[in-house]
């Protein structure tokens, strides 16, 4: 056997190393941006060599079907489908029946300490559990999101030159919101009490306010300490957090699609007050409002 093998499908991937057991992708062979935490490539073949690969990758199809095993398990994958792979994962893409389609995709790819710091944000055990999953993980997204999603991926793709750190802040932008959407449907999938369904169906209101909050707190038969400690165990975060994540995924919409100003989001979303809607953006995306807007609106603005 060859000690490598030249990948002649993927534009990015260069060469796989097959020395030992399954073939293996490395985050710098993959990857156009070499030092960068994300990055990004298209697909629209086949991918059937079952291999592994040293960092993560969000694999989501744009048109058509392709048959995805990973880890001795089979699933059609469809347009809107996306799928998370881990370090520990093998997998390989392959054409149903053998007949080539109109398959297209976009990967994602992100190095494993990123992934880990994003993930400590919202829990210290995510990182393990989700890794550590013994089922696929699988989510989707609305045909809008993948427009959306397309769009600005073909935004940075225009770019002069690609390895800037603004196009590794427009990949960094895409890849944590997308990791949003698949956490929000895993915990989701999780065994959450029925008890707790009506609560977590209200905090995702993003215009819930403090006192409906705690209104739908007193609703539920347990203490404040004991519904603490039972959301944590099921969401994997307080429920201020989970509240916060609500309203700053929103949040972003209104930068990108609306012409509101900071006060306006903040009076709308009902934060404490602007310097904390501020404070939370840059904690939770490392971004401020005012750049996350400037970056990915599709409206013209001044400077606020």
């Amino acid at each position: 056997m060859n000690e490598k093998k030249t990948d002649k499908i993927y534009p990015y991937v260069g060469h796989i190393s097959e020395t030992e057991g399954p073939m293996v992708s490395t985050y710098e062979n993959c990857s156009p941006w070499k030092n960068a935490n994300t990055s990004f490539y298209w697909v629209n073949f086949e991918y059937p060599l079952y291999h592994k690969q040293t960092h993560w990758e969000v694999a989501i199809v744009l048109n058509d079907h392709i048959l995805h095993r990973i880890n001795g398990e089979e699933k059609m994958m469809t347009a809107g489908m996306a799928c998370i792979i881990g370090p520990k994962d093998q997998h390989a893409f392959f054409y149903p029946n053998r007949v080539k389609n109109q398959y297209q995709a976009i990967c994602i790819a992100a190095q494993d300490h990123y992934v880990r710091e994003l993930l400590n944000m919202y829990s210290p055990t995510l990182y393990d559990e989700i890794s550590s999953s013994p089922q696929s993980l699988y989510f989707s997204l609305s045909p809008s999101s993948l427009e959306k999603f397309t769009n600005m991926f073909l935004d940075i793709q225009t770019l002069e030159n690609e390895n800037t750190p603004y196009t590794e802040q427009q990949c960094n932008i895409i890849f944590s919101t997308i990791l949003l959407k698949f956490i929000e449907q895993w915990q989701k999938g999780q065994n959450i009490p029925s008890v707790l369904k009506p609560l977590i169906q209200q905090l995702n209101n993003p215009l819930i306010t403090s006192e409906q909050i705690k209104a739908a707190q007193k609703d539920l038969p347990y203490s404040y300490p004991q519904l603490t400690r039972i959301f944590k165990k099921y969401m994997h975060c307080t429920i201020t957090q989970y509240v916060n994540r609500t309203k700053l995924q929103y949040a972003k919409d209104l930068l990108s699609l609306t012409d509101m100003t900071l006060m306006e989001i903040t009076n709308e979303l009902n934060f404490e007050s602007p310097s904390h809607f501020h404070s939370l953006f840059k904690r939770y995306f490392n971004i401020t409002p005012a750049e996350y807007r400037k970056n990915t609106s599709v409206l013209h603005y001044d400077d606020e």
